[in-house]
């Protein structure tokens, strides 16, 4: 099956390919100090010559999101790094999301600050505004759709290694897993299913009419609407359920040891957590809907993982046709 992230279809909406970890791309051997420029899909990499620890008061940036590789970070060696999108800026960021003088990265004695430049969609530390404010290691900024991971001197190798392996594992934006993590664990979730004679169960879910959402009130209300999902989504899962974001706006529930009955049960609690209370975003607050395709693992025919995830895609997609806000799966009606 084609993933449906690089499937359109007008019945799922807007589906933007998944920002997987792929072949180096973007600007190579970055450093403070320098323009630099990135396109919307660009990483930061690492220079051949910046070593860690070449200077003990080194702190860095590590970009997160969006992303499709992070191999490196950009030192902060002046004492004023600016952001923004135009030309001549330290950080470049080539995405109408972020203004021309978006913000500035100060050395201080008292360590490193962030001050907002009027920026017209704000900065962003752990998703609350910023007008000025004393930067700590492993906070994460956000410069219009892009975030960064700013790492204080002294701990820049170890938590660099930390961020790096959280890139590989999670999905940025919304916190959930990454498509390449859900595809690892499902394929040992069957094989440990089948030693056992146990079920496992994948749930596709995908937000309804997402793409009037981007179109009416911009990709930034769009980012709100996935965050506040995979929030709302987590708070129905169980404990040892797997969510995922597949791509775009579509997601993936792995449920481990579980039949179509009790898989229908956890869809249902997570499209209510979804539907019951509008989202607050930017634009006000939004009435957002999902719908859901279960499907239980064939253990007759030796399905593999692709194979389930494309029936619970087909079972999502009978939700769409039936009117959306709904569950449909494997012995549901």
């Amino acid at each position: 099956m084609m993933p449906a992230a690089m499937n359109p279809d007008p019945l799922k909406g807007d589906t933007n390919p998944d920002c997987l970890l792929g072949s180096p791309q973007g600007v190579a051997g970055a450093r403070s100090g320098q323009p630099v420029q990135l396109e919307p899909e660009a990483t930061l990499q690492r220079s051949p010559d910046q070593s860690f620890g070449s200077r003990n008061d080194q702190s860095c940036l590590v970009q997160i999101y969006p992303a499709d590789v992070v191999d490196g970070m950009l030192l902060i060696e002046k004492d004023e790094l600016t952001i923004g999108r135009e030309a001549g800026s330290d950080l470049m960021l080539s995405d109408t999301s972020v203004s021309r003088q978006h913000a500035v990265i100060r050395r201080t004695e008292a360590g490193f600050e962030l001050e907002d430049l009027g920026s017209t969609n704000g900065t962003f530390i752990g998703g609350r505004p910023v007008t000025r404010v004393r930067l700590n290691s492993g906070d994460t900024i956000r410069f219009g759709s892009f975030l960064f991971k700013f790492l204080s001197a002294g701990s820049v190798e170890s938590q660099y290694h930390e961020t790096v392996y959280s890139a590989l594992t999670r999905d940025a934006l919304t916190g959930t897993m990454n498509k390449r993590y859900l595809l690892e664990t499902l394929s040992r979730s069957i094989a440990a299913a089948v030693r056992q004679r146990q079920p496992v169960t994948v749930v596709m879910l995908d937000i309804d009419h997402f793409k009037s959402v981007n179109d009416t009130y911009g990709h930034l209300v769009g980012d709100e609407v996935l965050r506040e999902f995979g929030r709302r989504v987590s708070t129905g899962c169980r404990e040892d359920d797997l969510l995922a974001r597949y791509g775009g706006e579509e997601f993936c529930l792995l449920l481990s040891a579980t039949g179509a009955e009790e898989a229908f049960d956890v869809a249902e609690r997570c499209r209510k957590a979804v539907c019951d209370q509008p989202f607050e975003t930017a634009a006000g607050p939004l009435k957002i809907t999902a719908s859901f395709g279960f499907a239980v693992l064939n253990q007759e025919h030796s399905e593999t993982g692709l194979e389930l995830i494309h029936r619970a895609d087909e079972k999502l997609y009978d939700a769409k046709r039936s009117g959306r806000n709904r569950v449909c799966g494997d012995g549901v009606a």
